[in-house]
């Protein structure tokens, strides 16, 4: 009877312990467990999301919703800092859109006529919203990308490529699809006559182009793809989140504007942040260090 006590005892315990672990679950780490097409793993203050759709990772509507629900629940989420995509499939960071989810069941003699105004697809919607996430994100394209994977990388603060170099690997290389995707984020990392060449003539472009052009910030052998992403991550993930968040909305919000209402945002922007404790902190460690090494309180030498 007392062995049977105690492990029904034991049985309550760990009964109690797993109940308590889903209790303290953020709604980040429960919406994480759902996903499809998303694998995504924590580390620390980052957050790894893998594309999952093989066997070549084409884009489709469930998993643009994913990436969308995703996105929210990071912005909610005080415990993640920054945010990797990468592709979870051999050969594939994320292949173009689904073309079969532009065919209704009946065929394509009864494809809807377009929308009588202009209207943002669900698509780019998302991909608005991962643009605008307040947070630093990095795009670590590990394998072919295409279409809608290369506007997601777009829509990324910062991208990374895989070279295989000369080490016998198929080349990686992202592709400009024929038509309009892309052709809002891509003028403004390579201008306008280089992204009509890309765009209207579909070419697809090696990581050292990529890099050249200034499309990737760097490109790095395979085993070094993710070291790479995350060492970044880690950087990024040790700055002030006040700081990067507001650096990141007055960036992506001058592109839309006037001069002077950019530099009415940036004045403003500054005005906030240095009034937060965490920057009032950092003034009064400066000025300590700075007397302690005999300069004044301007930061000058004496």
């Amino acid at each position: 009877m007392k062995a049977s006590l105690r492990t029904i005892a034991l049985v309550l315990t760990i009964f109690a312990m797993a109940c308590a672990e889903a209790a303290a679950a953020s709604p980040l780490d429960q919406a994480m467990a759902g996903y499809k097409y998303l694998r995504v793993e924590r580390h620390g203050a980052i957050l790894v999301v893998r594309f999952y759709n093989p066997p070549t990772n084409l884009l489709t509507i469930a998993m643009t919703a994913e990436i969308r629900d995703l996105v929210h629940q990071v912005d909610a989420d005080a415990e993640t800092r920054v945010v990797i995509f990468t592709g979870g499939v051999p050969d594939f960071f994320m292949q173009h859109f689904n073309t079969r989810e532009f065919l209704p069941p009946a065929g394509p003699k009864s494809v809807a006529p377009a929308p009588p105004q202009y209207a943002i697809n669900a698509t780019d919607r998302t991909f608005q919203e991962l643009e605008d996430l307040p947070k630093p994100t990095i795009a670590a394209i590990n394998g072919h990308a295409e279409g809608g994977g290369v506007e997601l990388s777009l829509a990324c603060d910062f991208r990374i490529m895989t070279d295989p170099g000369e080490i016998g690997l198929p080349e990686v290389t992202l592709g400009l699809l024929p038509g309009a995707g892309g052709a809002v984020r891509l003028p403004r990392l390579i201008g306008i006559a280089r992204a009509k060449q890309l765009i209207m003539l579909g070419k697809d472009i090696d990581a050292e182009t990529a890099v050249r052009y200034g499309i990737v910030m760097k490109a790095v052998p395979p085993d070094q793809l993710m070291p790479a992403a995350m060492q970044l991550a880690t950087r990024l993930a040790a700055l002030s989140p006040a700081a990067l968040r507001l650096i990141k909305r007055v960036i992506n919000a001058s592109w839309n504007m006037p001069l002077e209402e950019s530099l009415k945002m940036e004045d403003h922007s500054f005005n906030v942040l240095i009034r937060t404790d965490e920057a009032q902190g950092l003034i009064q460690k400066y000025l300590q260090q700075n007397q302690r090494l005999g300069a004044s309180q301007e930061g000058l030498p004496p």
